[in-house]
């Protein structure tokens, strides 16, 4: 008999795309019951926000059964307002398991430091903060302009007692998002080591939970 990986009262993230800043935002959402061919969930919930349900919708979710993590693709059929608000999606057809990626992003605030590595021989440090966070590399707020294409040495404290340091290059530059005004940069790691890119994907997920704890009362 084939295994069934939705569960009622399963934990559910969904996956949203922004466009304009290339990272993704993981609402939360529970299974409150599977049928033959649907699924239902509760409204897909953020910091007090709740994705508005269109119909037709793509829905891009991760669920972890018996400690493995899958993603999904389905789609939003129709939205359920007695009593209790609910998505249906169709049930999907097949499932993906992921490993813990290098392109899971988490938005955090972390002390940083740019040199930029040029041919002069003047150290040039830039003060930072972090905008979001993944093993392949990191968004800062840039204080000033560095071109695209820029190579640079990232030094990142992600723990009290770990911080670590990369070369990295400037790939895109972004306006500045309100309330900063100051524009943005992206950032991809040119050489980081299998056991730190370990290290800061465990402390994304770590931190991802975290977040699951606070904004626990949403399904309560």
């Amino acid at each position: 008999m084939k295994k069934e990986i939705l569960q009622v009262t399963q934990k559910l993230d969904i996956v949203e795309n922004d466009l304009n800043s290339q990272t993704q935002e993981l609402f939360f959402s529970r299974i409150e019951d599977v049928r033959e061919s649907t699924v239902l969930i509760t409204p897909p919930f953020r910091k007090g926000i709740s994705l508005p349900p269109r119909i037709g919708r793509s829905v891009t979710a991760r669920v972890v059964s018996d400690k493995v993590p899958y993603s999904f693709e389905s789609t939003l059929l129709r939205y359920v307002s007695e009593q209790l608000p609910l998505w249906e999606i169709s049930k999907p057809l097949e499932y993906n398991k992921i490993q813990l990626r290098s392109d899971v992003r988490l938005e955090i605030g972390l002390k940083a430091s740019l040199e930029v590595l040029d041919s002069t021989d003047e150290k040039k440090i830039i003060k930072t903060l972090t905008r979001d966070l993944s093993a392949g590399g990191l968004q800062v707020v840039l204080p000033q302009l560095i071109p695209v294409g820029t190579v640079v040495k990232v030094n990142v404290c992600l723990l009290s007692d770990f911080v670590f340091e990369t070369k990295g290059i400037i790939v895109r530059l972004m306006p500045p998002m309100p309330p900063l005004d100051k524009p943005l940069a992206g950032i991809q790691f040119m050489e980081v080591n299998a056991a730190t890119k370990k290290k800061i994907i465990s402390f994304i997920f770590s931190k991802q939970a975290e977040k699951r704890l606070k904004e626990k009362e949403w399904f309560s």
